[in-house]
C-alpha cells in the first residue's frame, strides 16, 4: 500500500533555506513542498535597503528549491499578488485538487503578514497542521479547530446542493452576495442525483414507472432536512428576493463555498467537477 502524500507549506522569508532544511528533521515524510511568497519580492524597489532584503529572499527560495531538488523533492513557487486572501484561496485549492488525500503541514515563519494570516485561516480547510514563530524567534504549533464540514460532506448529496448554490450564484452579475435559488429548483435538480444514504433491500414491487425504486426517491421530508441541516452548520442560509413572498429561496456562505471547495470530491458527480473547475 502506498505511503500518504505530504505536502508541506512554506511562506518565504530571507530565513527559508534554513527552515526548510530544518522542516526534515520534524516532518520527515515531506514529498511535495509548495513555497508561498509575496510578489513583491520580484519588483524593483527604489529604496536600496528593501531592494538588498528581496534579493535575499530571492536567493534563500533558490537554495530552498536547490535542497529539495538533491533529495528528490518537488518543489514549486506559488507568487501571490494583493490581496493575499482571495489569491491564496485560489493555489491552495488547486494544491487541494491535485493532492486531495495528502498530510498538509504549513511553516509559516516567513513572509507578509497577510500571506500568513490568508494560510493561517485557510488551513483547516485542508486538516493541516500550523507552526508559526509569531513574534518569537522559535516555532510553535498552531492548534486548529475541528471542521464537522468534512464529515457531513462525505454525504453526496450536500456536496450536488451546494454545487448547485455556487453554480447559480455565479450565473449572475454579481458583487459579494451570491444569487438566491429557488427551493424548488434545488429539489428538482437534487432529484434526478439523489443518492441513498443507506442500502435497503428493495421488493420488485417497489418499483416506479420511471424505473426508479419509491425507496430511492427524494421526498420533500428528506430535502428539507437536507437544507436544515446545511443552515445549521452555517453553509447555507435562506434568501428573500424581490417580488416573490411564496417561494423559499436559498444562497451559499463564504463558509459553505470553502466546504465545498476543500471538501467535495470531483468523482461525486459530473455537476459537482465541473463547479469544482470554476473556482
Amino acid at each position: 500500500m502506498p505511503s500518504q502524500e505530504h505536502v508541506h507549506i512554506i511562506t518565504a522569508g530571507d530565513d527559508i533555506a534554513a527552515t526548510y532544511t530544518a522542516s526534515f528533521r520534524d516532518y520527515p515524510g515531506i514529498t511535495r513542498t509548495y513555497v508561498f511568497s509575496d510578489s513583491t519580492i520580484y519588483l524593483k524597489h527604489a529604496d536600496p535597503e528593501i531592494e538588498k532584503m528581496r534579493f535575499a529572499i530571492r536567493n534563500a527560495i533558490s537554495a530552498a528549491k536547490n535542497t529539495s531538488t538533491s533529495i528528490g523533492i518537488p518543489f514549486s513557487n506559488e507568487v501571490i499578488s494583493a490581496p493575499a486572501y482571495p489569491a491564496v484561496c485560489d493555489a491552495l485549492t488547486g494544491i487541494h485538487r491535485k493532492h486531495p488525500g495528502a498530510r498538509y503541514t504549513f511553516d509559516l515563519s516567513g513572509g507578509s503578514k497577510p500571506l500568513c494570516m490568508a494560510l493561517l485561516a485557510l488551513a483547516p480547510w485542508v486538516n493541516g497542521e500550523i507552526r508559526s514563530a509569531f513574534d518569537e524567534k522559535i516555532l510553535r504549533s498552531v492548534p486548529l479547530p475541528y471542521l464537522p464540514a468534512r464529515a457531513m460532506l462525505a454525504n453526496p448529496n450536500y456536496q450536488t446542493i451546494l454545487a448547485l448554490l455556487v453554480k447559480y450564484g455565479k450565473n449572475e452579475k454579481r458583487s459579494t452576495t451570491p444569487a438566491p435559488v429557488s427551493r424548488q429548483y434545488l429539489y428538482q435538480q437534487l432529484w434526478p442525483l439523489y443518492v441513498m444514504a443507506r442500502t435497503r433491500k428493495d421488493s420488485p414491487a417497489a418499483t416506479c414507472k420511471k424505473g426508479r425504486k419509491a425507496a430511492d426517491e427524494l421526498t420533500q421530508s428528506t430535502f428539507s432536512w437536507f437544507m436544515t441541516a446545511l443552515e445549521d452548520a452555517g453553509l447555507a442560509e435562506a434568501a428573500s428576493t424581490d417580488g416573490n413572498r411564496k417561494e423559499k429561496f436559498y444562497r451559499i456562505t463564504e463558509k459553505g463555498e470553502m466546504a465545498f471547495r476543500f471538501g467535495s470530491d470531483p468523482a461525486t458527480s459530473t455537476l459537482v467537477k465541473t463547479v469544482l473547475e470554476t473556482l
